[in-house]
């Protein structure tokens, strides 16, 4: 009779943990989205750049860890 009742305890404890991570999920989804909004938020009626603009603006400067990697693919 106990085994039964940690078996059915287990599976509830199981179906739990599972509707919990959904729900973290879907928090630090929604999170991530309000992020986005909130940037959209802050950069409206601000001058936009293009691709390239950024790619032209950011190509000269390196950090170490690009570095890092490139020697990592060399070796």
């Amino acid at each position: 009779m106990a085994k039964a009742v940690n078996t059915k305890v287990g599976q509830a404890i199981a179906r739990k943990r599972k509707e919990l991570v959904a729900i973290r999920t879907e928090i630090e989804d929604l999170l991530d989205y309000l992020d986005v909004l909130e940037a959209r938020a802050r950069d409206a009626g601000k001058a936009r750049l293009s691709h390239d603009d950024v790619k032209k603006r950011y190509s000269g400067q390196s950090n170490g860890s690009n570095r890092a990697r490139s020697t990592r693919k060399a070796a």
